[in-house]
Parts: structure tokens; sequence; C-alpha cells
């Protein structure tokens, strides 16, 4: 039994302004990462609210709602936590504010991705009603940690708590444009070491930073040698962050440390990445490492890996994806531009890391992703719903399970 699309994003209309009031209540929580306590109890009213058959909040503090139980899971990623303002008084509007101006809905996670989260909940009532998915499991995953270590909760969630989805759709922005795949990450340091002395007489010493200096240089020339690779275009290198450590400002310092933001294409590799860094630095007598991460959750529970987010791209002719064209032809009469994404998200866990079939589709212009003066059109908050109620009827219809 087909669904009735026109019907889907009518009534999708028809919820605007619940949407509208929802997200301005979530913009006014703050959420930075681990600290989503309040948003997540926020949001899990809602879903008892919408009335989800199971709602829970895992280990680490991601939240959980399920609808239905058939064989076919499809599973919808939301990250809750946003990066912190450190410029408010020159936004046109309170980033915590969550006014509605015109057409458009501001504040702080607005667009990055609080957004997504008030058309998932639509969705989710719309799926209760209108678009009941015969054979489909329906997961909404709200996740935290995101900003700061992006993958975690859902290796966390795969690994640990056993959810294992058949497919898996980011609501991350991408203008209603469908996402396939994305660059990987890796952070690294480099460090290298001298002799402090008095700075009276830097020839006593030896200069951590002047050993650093030509190590900078060949980064940025590395950066302009990285082949492009399609379609994920080419990767980059860049020095992120410069730390020095002296007796005090009148010394020779006797260690410096860089950090190096490095964006992967698809085939480059953990151990290329590494290798590149250490032909450039070991020569300086610098020593390469990967960052690692290592914070605890609101819950308390401190996940630790090294900060290294493969690249992922979804076959074009993946059921997920076939779904999703259809979706969209159903709903707004074509089958929707195609892109990949140019920065990181939790597909690197669920696609990168255990090849789970991914896809990203969300509200807002990805370029107001923690920008000042955040915002998402309300026009495309209401199309985001419509489409997350009839985007798993069309994937369990075709995925063959």
């Amino acid at each position: 039994m087909g669904i009735d699309s026109e019907k889907i994003l009518r009534c999708a209309r028809g919820l605007e302004d619940d949407i509208a009031r929802t997200l301005s209540e979530l913009i006014q929580i703050r959420s930075p990462s681990c600290g989503e306590a309040a948003a997540i109890e926020y949001i899990a009213d809602k879903m008892r609210t919408v009335g989800f058959d199971e709602v829970r909040v895992d280990a680490m503090g991601n939240l959980i709602g399920r609808i239905g139980s058939g064989p076919s899971i499809i599973a919808f990623d939301a990250h809750v936590d946003v990066v912190d303002v450190t410029d408010g008084g020159e936004w046109a509007h309170p980033p915590y504010g969550g006014q509605q101006d015109g057409d458009f809905i501001y504040g702080r996670g607005a667009c990055d991705q609080k957004g997504a989260i008030a058309s998932l909940l639509a969705a989710a009532s719309l799926i209760k009603r209108w678009a009941p998915a015969e054979g489909c499991t329906v997961y909404l995953v709200i996740t935290v940690q995101e900003e700061d270590c992006e993958g975690l909760s859902w290796r966390h969630l795969i690994e640990t708590e056993g959810l294992k989805p058949h497919a898996v759709v980011l609501t991350e922005p991408s203008a209603l444009k469908i996402a396939r795949g994305q660059k990987g990450k890796i952070q690294m340091e480099v460090e290298t070491r001298g002799v402090a002395s008095h700075g009276s007489a830097p020839e006593r010493g030896e200069n951590a930073i002047y050993k650093m200096a030509p190590i900078i240089t060949a980064v940025e020339k590395l950066n302009s040698t990285l082949k492009a690779v399609p379609p994920l275009r080419k990767g980059t290198v860049t020095v992120s962050k410069v730390e020095s450590r002296a007796p005090s400002v009148c010394s020779v310092p006797e260690e410096c440390r860089i950090h190096l933001d490095r964006r992967l294409a698809q085939g480059e590799t953990k151990e290329r990445a590494v290798g590149e860094i250490a032909a450039i630095a070991e020569p300086h007598g610098g020593r390469v490492s990967i960052s690692m991460y290592d914070r605890a959750s609101y819950q308390g529970l401190r996940l630790r890996c090294e900060e290294y987010y493969p690249a992922w791209l979804t076959p074009e002719d993946e059921a997920i994806l076939r779904a999703a064209a259809d979706a969209h032809q159903s709903l707004f009469q074509g089958a929707g531009e195609v892109i990949v994404w140019d920065f990181s998200t939790n597909g690197v866990a669920t696609s990168g890391i255990h090849g789970i079939p991914t896809i990203g589709f969300g509200p807002g212009d990805p370029v107001m992703a923690h920008a000042r003066d955040e915002r998402v059109p309300l026009e495309q908050l209401v199309r985001a719903s419509a489409f997350y109620a009839a985007l798993p009827s069309f994937f369990c219809r075709g995925s063959g399970r």
C-alpha cells in the first residue's frame, strides 16, 4: 500500500507553527557538547507526546525513539549539541532567542542542527497518523558530542548498544539536497623540543619554535600538492593552532606544538596522512602523533578515541539513495540534486567505519553552520518533515527485506 505524498506535504504544512515553536524552544535550551541533558529531556518529552513506541536514553546520553517493529530498520540521526557563541553582541538576533523574523528562524543551532530535530518530530507525528511505514522500524536518534567528536555516539550505539539499522539518514544541513558522502578528517599534532635559556642569551639554548618553522612552511607546501579525487574533491591540510612552552616570556622556548587539520579525499588513508607529515617533520626533529579525544559525556561516560574520521561515499545504486530519489520525486516533482559534503558528520562511523548505507538530507544552508546570525528557512523545515515522513515507506518497499 503506497502513501499519499500530496497529503503528507499538505499535512506537513499544517504543522508549520508547531515546527517553528519547537525549534524556537529548543534553541533557547543551551546544549554545548557534554552539556546536552536539558535538551535531551525536552525532546524525549516531545517524543512521548507524539506517541513513539519506545523512548530511552543510552549510557552515553543519546536519545533513541522507535516507531514500529518491522524487519527493515531505518534510522534518522540528528545531533543536539551546538558550538559556542563568542560574538553574541554582534548578532542581529539574540543567539539563544529562537526568534522568527520573516521566513527564517534565528539562533545558535537553528541550522546545525536543531531545525532538523523539529522537522523530525513533526515527521514522526505524520508517520503515526498518515504515513505508516509498513514492514519498517523507524528510529529517531538524537546524538550528543558530535561537535566535539563526530561519529563517537554512533560507535557507541552500534558497538555497545547493538543498534544496527539497515540505513541511516543524517539530517545535517544540505539545503534539502541529497548527500551521499563526505571527505574524511584526521587531527594530528607535531611537537619539537629545544633547550630553554635566558632570552638575553639565546645562543645558550635551542629554540623549539625555530625548529618548527620549516615544518610549518612545508605543511603549507604539502597542501598545494594534494590531488583532487572525485567526487569528494581535494584533500587539504592546514596548521590550525600553535603553542609553545618556556619558563617565561623572557626565555627561549623549550617546546613547540602545532595542531594540524587534515581533510581526507576518497582513498586517502590514516597511514598515508601521518606518513606525509612524518616525512616533513622528522628531519627537523619533529614528532608526529594523532590527537586523542577524551571527554566524559553529560551522563559521565568517558569514551576515548583517536581523532581519525574516515571518508565515506554511498554507491549510486544503493537502496536508500534510490528511495530518497523516489521520495523526493513523489513529494516535490524532481529526483533531487545529489551532493557530497565538505564537512564531517556522524557518517564517519555509520558508513566510514561500519559500512551502513548512509545518506544526508537536511534543512538549512551549510554555510550558516557555526556562523553569526545562524538561521534556517521555515519552508525548508516543512519540506524536510514531509521528506522524513515519506522516506521510510519508499525504503521499506524497495529494500527487499
